[in-house]
């Protein structure tokens, strides 16, 4: 089994269907069916159950899941310090950014190269949870995610951008026609989050208000939402407006106040080396 075929099984995960996941794979359908064969039979037991409404991981698929987006993005880090090995490039300050933050990285990094100019950042790509473990352990210098963030003694955290909630849904669907939207009405359709701890809070709007939302698909990271969206496989709430979208998706208000989502910079409350100047950065666009 490769890395490869690791992918394949997240993307019909994440898409519920071998011919949506073979169009953003862009591989051939047939392809990827015999590669998903390949691995249900190297595991010996089915990773997907196949219904009408679609495919869905069983308990053994949802635990190679687990396993194998651990997998990758081990890889993906690896290649990263690789490829900066390479170049040459192992010192400077090393920032982990949640998913669905490029907008606000590429702000905080341009505002950070007016006020210090001869300092580097690498890039990591992480959850928030992961962020304040790696932060305390000194692993990572800083860390870009999304509240709420699990309490950890000696790290720091600054609030640099908030959101509000809205739904997310293609132009074409019912409830695109309204100005605002209930979550009474939103709770009838499928509800797209990722497979991350920050996305109960929308769960709990529902719930608090005596309301049962139906699932869609879950998709492994914020990037992924969007995608599932445009797809027709439902609605999310969890994607903030600056965020790039696919053509066709509209964003619409909520009629109920909902706490709104927020960003947040997390760092070694003893901040020295090139942290200040990253602090100040983020301070910077916040105003």
């Amino acid at each position: 089994m490769d890395v490869r075929q690791m992918r394949y099984i997240l993307a019909v995960a994440q898409t519920g269907s071998v011919r949506r996941a073979a169009q953003l794979l862009s591989v051939a359908q047939p392809t990827l069916s015999q590669q998903l064969g390949i691995v249900e039979r190297e595991v010996g037991a089915p990773l997907f159950e196949r219904t009408a409404r679609g495919m869905h991981l069983t308990p053994v698929g949802e635990v190679f899941a687990a396993h194998a987006e651990a997998v990758l993005g081990v890889f993906d880090q690896a290649l990263t310090a690789v490829s900066e090995a390479v170049a040459g490039d192992l010192g400077g300050l090393r920032l982990a950014v949640a998913d669905g933050l490029s907008d606000v990285v590429r702000a905080i990094l341009g505002t950070l190269r007016g006020l210090a100019p001869d300092v580097s950042v690498r890039l990591t790509r992480m959850r928030t949870a992961e962020q304040v473990a790696q932060i305390v352990r000194e692993d990572v210098q800083a860390g870009l995610g999304y509240r709420p963030v699990p309490a950890a003694e000696g790290v720091s955290r600054l609030v640099v951008h908030r959101a509000q909630v809205r739904a997310l849904l293609p132009r074409g669907h019912a409830l695109a026609a309204r100005e605002a939207i209930s979550l009474a009405d939103l709770a009838e359709e499928p509800l797209i989050l990722p497979r991350t701890a920050e996305a109960a809070r929308f769960v709990d709007q529902f719930v608090g208000r005596g309301l049962h939302p139906r699932f869609g698909p879950a998709a492994f990271g914020h990037d992924l939402v969007p995608l599932l969206v445009a797809a027709g496989e439902g609605y999310t709430l969890c994607v903030r407006e600056a965020a790039p979208v696919p053509a066709g998706l509209v964003f619409r208000p909520i009629l109920e106040p909902m706490p709104p989502i927020e960003v947040v910079l997390l760092w070694r409350r003893e901040a020295a080396g090139a942290l200040p100047a990253l602090v100040a950065a983020a301070r910077h666009i916040t105003h």
